[in-house]
């Protein structure tokens, strides 16, 4: 009598390769993964636009306990086409912003007040050295409380994108000098206060807005140089 094969599914070999590979996924995924798919495909970017972040209504009762105790949670990055030698063109900056901690934090993020420079105010911006014409103010400004709808949210080990396009007819000549450079930075000036309701209800959970996550309430990413565009032939 003739018995049939084992069914593959108990191969005891076959059980631990992929175990293995679930959890070389889980180590290798939230760094390595994105960065590897939008290098082989270039239409698939490696994070999702910051204004696609969930906002962050609530605060006095919804915040991740984990990510209020993460130290040092945010790191930037920054990317740069090349500088249009031409009179055409434009000059895109991406500015990514990575939650390195394994809890939900929230930033300080709206898409129409991104500065080019720093003007010392809460919020995202970049640094075009040597400092030229290209720097401006969005006009925004500080306050005891941050609007709830500027207020993003980062999952675990998750990464957004913000792109800054420079039409060429406005890029200061430096530029074009060959030893500019640019870096991105987040400033956070406070925790933001929770406003408490004049009706009688329950006590809030958190007496602020939790924006207090980066050390010293400044981060940057490393200078890239820019990079010039080479001529047609």
């Amino acid at each position: 009598m003739r018995f049939l094969n084992r069914p593959s599914n108990d191969n005891p070999n076959l059980l631990i390769g992929i175990f293995l590979l679930i959890l070389l996924s889980v180590f290798m995924g939230p760094n390595v993964l994105p960065r590897l798919i939008s290098s082989i495909s270039p239409i698939i970017d490696e994070s999702i636009p910051c204004d696609w972040l969930r906002m962050g209504f609530d605060r006095a009762n919804h915040q991740s306990l984990i990510g209020r105790a993460a130290t040092s949670a945010l790191d930037l990055e920054v990317r740069a086409s090349n500088v249009p030698a031409s009179g055409s063109g434009v000059l895109s900056i991406d500015v990514i912003v990575i939650n390195r901690s394994l809890g939900t934090v929230p930033i300080l993020y709206n898409s129409t007040q991104v500065n080019i420079g720093d003007d010392g105010t809460s919020g995202l911006g970049v640094i075009i050295d040597p400092g030229n014409l290209l720097a401006r103010s969005t006009g925004r400004s500080d306050a005891q409380t941050y609007p709830e709808q500027n207020i993003r949210l980062l999952g675990p080990r998750q990464r957004c994108i913000h792109t800054i396009d420079i039409p060429a007819g406005q890029m200061d000549p430096t530029l074009l000098s060959g030893n500019a450079s640019v870096r991105a930075f987040y400033r956070i000036n406070s925790a933001g206060t929770i406003t408490q309701a004049v009706s009688i209800g329950p006590t809030p959970i958190y007496n602020d807005q939790g924006l207090d996550i980066v050390p010293g309430g400044f981060v940057e990413s490393l200078a890239l140089p820019l990079r010039i565009e080479a001529a047609a032939q």
